[in-house]
């Protein structure tokens, strides 16, 4: 029996032949890249002399801090990890430690210091508490500290979560906890999660009037612990976890790498440039 011969398909009889009249030669140079090549030329012009400033720094904290191994950057993560950093309780549990343990206050005179209208000697510890649940048992909140002089601080303490509901339930409930104390509740985020923030409060604005959230960030940590790294204040062994902790910080949550010839001047530009944010020891001009 012969097999039966089916006609070929339609589409397969269409003839290519139009592809000859397509000449790579003709068709138009685009000019999309300049913009990008103008940039890149930018950043060179602008890199040299931000470098040289970095490098110059970078200098001077490696020397100011040799005592505890240099710089905080030279703290290879990978291999060193005194802490678990997997959860948020774990950098709770980290910056709990510093505040209570802080014999100047300057941490927390840079992280609360600006809304409590206070200065470092102002911040005179009394308990520091963690995961403390509320009346009813639904929240905890991550630290509540309570002071000598000021009113108690709570801190809803982020690192990738975003959901920031509970974060106005939790400080509500807690105040409901101790009646006619003054509260003044902090939430510590990332720098990219700010414009979350600010939708959720926007959200909220009709809301829990009486309920004011004054949110913080990471990169003001690392700038309340390198003023204490820099001039050698507070005890060795705190200074040791700080200095730990601020690489941590620097390297896991900021995203901050020695910049490197391999990359473009554009990515050196930027890294150096955040860089100087931290590395500008308080007092110190900008350029």
């Amino acid at each position: 029996m012969s097999a039966t011969i089916k006609p070929t398909p339609r589409w397969s009889r269409r003839s290519w032949a139009f592809l000859k009249n397509f000449n790579v030669n003709q068709l138009p140079t685009s000019d999309r890249w300049v913009p990008i090549e103008r940039m890149q030329d930018k950043a060179r012009e602008a890199l040299e002399p931000t470098k040289r400033e970095y490098n110059r720094l970078y200098a001077d904290w490696q020397e100011r801090l040799r005592s505890l191994g240099g710089d905080p950057s030279t703290l290879v993560l990978e291999s060193f990890r005194p802490l678990r950093l997997s959860r948020e309780e774990d950098w709770s549990d980290w910056l709990a430690w510093l505040l209570e343990k802080s014999e100047t206050g300057v941490l927390a005179e840079t992280l609360f210091g600006t809304v409590l209208n206070c200065g470092a000697a102002s911040f005179k510890l009394l308990t520091m508490e963690r995961e403390v649940h509320t009346e009813d048992q639904e929240r905890r909140a991550d630290i509540v500290v309570t002071w000598k002089s000021l009113p108690v601080t709570h801190v809803e303490v982020k690192v990738q979560d975003d959901q920031f509901t509970k974060t106005f339930e939790t400080a509500k409930k807690l105040e409901t906890r101790k009646p006619g104390t003054t509260w003044c509740h902090f939430i510590l985020i990332r720098d990219e999660l700010m414009p979350a923030w600010t939708d959720e409060v926007d959200k909220r604005v009709h809301e829990d009037k009486e309920i004011e959230i004054n949110p913080i960030l990471w990169g003001d940590v690392v700038r309340g612990l390198r003023p204490c790294l820099w001039e050698g204040l507070e005890c060795l062994v705190w200074r040791a976890w700080a200095w730990s902790f601020c690489g941590a910080i620097e390297q896991k949550l900021l995203g901050l790498r020695t910049p490197s010839p391999h990359q473009s001047a554009v990515s050196q530009l930027q890294m150096t440039t955040a860089w100087l944010e931290v590395l500008k020891p308080r007092g110190e001009n900008h350029a």
